[in-house]
This record gives C-alpha cells, sequence and structure tokens, in this order.
C-alpha cells in the first residue's frame, strides 16, 4: 500500500559541516519546525529513503529519530511561531501553471 502519513524527524548533530548538509537534504523532504525538527508527508518507500540517505550523511555519534503521526496526533499538534498554526491532515497540492 502506498499510504502517506506525516512523520516527525529530529536530529542531532555533533560537527557543524554535517550539520548543515543534513538540514539542506532535508529541506528537500519536508518543512522545518525547529532548528533540527522537520515535519515530513511521506510513504513507507520515501521515509525509507531519507533513513538510508541520513546514513550517509551523519556519523555514527550522530542521532535521529523519526516519529509516525497518526491522523488524531498530527491534527491535535499546534505550533507556535509567531502565530499559532496547526497542521493540516495533509500539505497543499501543487498547482501547475
Amino acid at each position: 500500500m502506498n499510504s502517506f502519513r506525516w512523520w516527525l524527524i529530529c536530529y542531532d548533530v555533533r560537527d557543524a559541516r554535517r550539520l548543515k548538509k543534513c538540514a539542506r537534504h532535508m529541506e528537500g523532504y519536508g518543512e522545518r519546525i525547529q532548528f533540527s525538527v522537520f515535519r515530513c508527508w511521506l510513504n513507507r518507500s520515501n521515509l525509507e529513503r531519507v533513513r538510508w540517505e541520513l546514513t550517509e550523511i551523519l556519523a555514527p555519534e550522530d542521532d535521529v529519530i523519526f516519529v509516525p503521526l497518526c491522523r488524531s496526533c498530527s491534527e491535535g499538534i499546534v505550533v507556535k511561531s509567531g502565530a499559532e498554526t496547526t497542521w493540516p491532515p495533509c500539505p497543499p497540492g501543487f498547482y501547475v501553471v
């Protein structure tokens, strides 16, 4: 099955160059919530791809955690960054112009 869901991906990287590389890489997969925390709309194969790619970037002393969020969990999350916002049940679609 190819179902998508929200994932919270958090990392702790101990080297500044790896940290910058990891952050740039994650920006291609999701939205930054905090400095080392991203929310990503992924299916299982995309999640496995991100996990594998991060193993190529990170060192053994670095940490990363992948937290799956069910629909009711993601609906209850409130992000406070200037103005309160909530997570949508799925990200907005793209419009081809």
